[in-house]
């Protein structure tokens, strides 16, 4: 089970599932019984997403990463493809339960997931912005399971978007081994480490600038403003940082680092939406 637990990368899943959540929240929508639905949906995806990119990466992992649960040998690769396909029914069986357009949504989720794992992670930026849109599609789901369809959530997803990409960028940084051998373009590959780094500081700075567009839209502005400063300091601190050392162990710190502030940026747009901030 612990395992199963590290396969599916449980941070990665309660990040996926906690974004239709907030995504409803902007939307003043409160239903216990369909929000827990959609937490389920972007969990089950987000861990059927997580085997996949495993199965089709286990040999990039016995160089990058051997402890990974395929890689090692640890979880059969039987065994994690039926999890794989429970949980993708499972997933889609939910999203049908609420609505017509969330589960065509939860398929396009899907889809872009195996598609990435498939053929494009070997493509380098395309393959990026693939991984980022599925970062940006739970706040738009949040949305369509409201059937409302204001502007926050999209602005929400376009933050993700680009700070999903530029976080993607700089794991691309720590597993170049890996990725030479099975021949991964990645920008890391073929432009260096530092201009890697230094485009993923870039895109950073776009997700920043996106994540004030809410003040036009939060009563008590100063409120969020201040919450988002703060998330929004360590992004810049942590990406730019990683320009004057682009080394692989500094961009494992790095990303997981991204990974902990995405949550904090969440946390940031629940507190300003639930407690009535929205006009």
């Amino acid at each position: 089970m612990k395992e199963i637990i590290k396969l599916i990368r449980i941070p990665n899943c309660i990040l996926s599932g906690f974004g239709v959540i907030v995504g409803a929240f902007l939307e003043g929508y409160y239903n216990p019984f369909i929000l827990s639905l959609g937490f389920l949906v972007g969990f089950f995806i987000t861990a059927y997403a997580m085997i996949i990119n495993d199965y089709y990466d286990i040999e990039i992992d016995k160089v990058n990463a051997p402890n990974r649960p395929l890689a090692s040998g640890k979880v059969k690769i039987k065994t994690a493809l039926i999890l794989a396909v429970l949980l993708l029914v499972a997933g889609l069986a939910i999203s049908a339960l609420i609505n017509l357009l969330s589960l065509a949504v939860a398929i396009l989720f899907a889809f872009i997931s195996y598609l990435y794992s498939w053929r494009f992670k070997r493509s380098g930026l395309i393959g990026n912005f693939l991984v980022a849109s599925s970062m940006a599609i739970p706040f738009i789901y949040g949305s369509i399971i409201s059937m409302k369809f204001g502007p926050l959530p999209f602005i929400l997803a376009g933050v993700a978007f680009f700070a999903g990409t530029s976080r993607e960028i700089i794991k691309g940084i720590s597993d170049v081994e890996g990725d030479k051998k099975k021949g991964v373009k990645t920008l890391t590959i073929t432009k260096g480490a530092k201009k890697a780094s230094a485009y993923a500081f870039t895109l950073m700075i776009i997700a920043v600038i996106l994540s004030f567009l809410p003040l036009l839209y939060f009563k008590i502005w100063y409120v969020y403003l201040i919450l988002i400063l703060t998330v929004d300091f360590f992004m810049i601190k942590y990406t730019y940082g990683l320009i004057k050392n682009p080394d692989g162990k500094k961009a494992i710190y790095v990303k997981n680092r991204i990974l902990l502030m995405m949550f904090g940026a969440l946390l940031v747009f629940l507190i300003s939406g639930v407690v009535g901030y929205v006009v």
